[in-house]
């Protein structure tokens, strides 16, 4: 009899022990199978948090883009920066101006020049009135971060019986010091008056093409001359590009390296960019469907005709015979 209760007690341990183990291990699962849901709840959390930024990013981007370009159809045109506005209509006049710029878009430079070449960085900036007194042509371009380079706004003035401005005019260069062997002494900075022998077409030149300029002059100090009127002077095609869709013209850039006086060379510095006429969208490229082939025409061509002048500077001091 007592080892039949031993036995029942030792059966109802071991089941008792089993059962145990069995809740113990349903426990776990289920600790585990908790454990794995509440991973993928955060899992899909997070992604779909990143989905949402993603999201958020794309529409911001979208507004932001959307704010600076035209959508027609499945075309995307990038407006550049806006074209200055000239405060004075072009025309004739009697008595001098002053002219302002002013440029609709923010946080964006304005450059300009008044002797005929089309404005770069490298030109005058804007930071005020501008004095017009003469026959001058005044272009100007401004530029803001992260867009494209406005338009070039051009406006001619006309002074009747008076010259076309080009540069301002120069010092009078003085009679240049000589060192003992006898030659003369030119410092660098010194003006060199140049023109265009033949035109120049940004359709029919390449990068590091020779450019057709002259002395428009006597390369002279005083009464002491260095080089004669004509003689040629080397220059190459700095950049050559040819006109786009949205009316975007045709650009040509060109510097001047050096002529030859005598048996030496002549070192110049300057450069200059000449640009052709945009071809702006109408107005009708902002309704969709609406006379899209004006966005796909270009510009005209750059091209610098001959005879047009441009003023060099002498790169560094210069030790010149004279001529004789």
């Amino acid at each position: 009899m007592r080892k039949q209760l031993f036995s029942v007690l030792a059966l109802s341990l071991s089941f008792a022990a089993f059962a145990a183990a069995q809740d113990a291990a349903q426990q776990a699962a289920q600790a585990a199978q908790q454990a794995n849901q509440m991973a993928m709840q955060q899992a899909q959390a997070a992604n779909e948090a990143a989905i949402r930024q993603a999201q958020l990013a794309s529409q911001q981007a979208s507004q932001q883009a959307q704010q600076n370009a035209i959508i027609n159809g499945s075309t995307l045109v990038i407006l550049p920066s806006a074209t200055p506005a000239i405060s004075k209509k072009p025309g004739s006049y009697t008595n001098p101006f002053t002219v302002r710029l002013k440029s609709a878009t923010r946080g964006s430079t304005i450059y300009y020049t008044t002797d005929g070449w089309t404005p770069t960085t490298s030109s005058s900036r804007y930071t005020g009135p501008i004095s017009i007194d003469s026959t001058t042509t005044l272009q100007a371009i401004s530029i803001a971060p992260n867009l494209p380079r406005s338009h070039v706004a051009v406006a001619q003035y006309t002074f009747p019986g008076q010259p076309v401005a080009t540069a301002p005019p120069a010092a009078p260069v003085p009679t240049p010091a000589r060192d003992p062997s006898g030659k003369y002494i030119l410092t660098g900075d010194t003006p060199v008056h140049l023109v265009f022998s033949g035109d120049v077409n940004e359709r029919t030149v390449e990068i590091g093409d020779k450019v057709p300029l002259v002395l428009a002059e006597d390369f002279a100090a005083s009464d002491v001359i260095f080089a004669k009127k004509g003689t040629p002077v080397e220059a190459i095609v700095a950049e050559s590009d040819g006109s786009h869709i949205g009316g975007i013209p045709g650009t040509l850039s060109f510097e001047v390296r050096s002529f030859q006086a005598g048996n030496a060379t002549v070192h110049l510095r300057g450069a200059a960019t000449k640009e052709g006429r945009a071809k702006h969208p109408n107005a009708a490229v902002l309704i969709p469907g609406v006379d899209l082939f004006m966005i796909f025409r270009h510009g005209t061509s750059a091209t610098i005709k001959k005879g047009t002048p441009f003023t060099a500077y002498l790169a560094q001091d210069s030790l010149l015979d004279p001529i004789h």
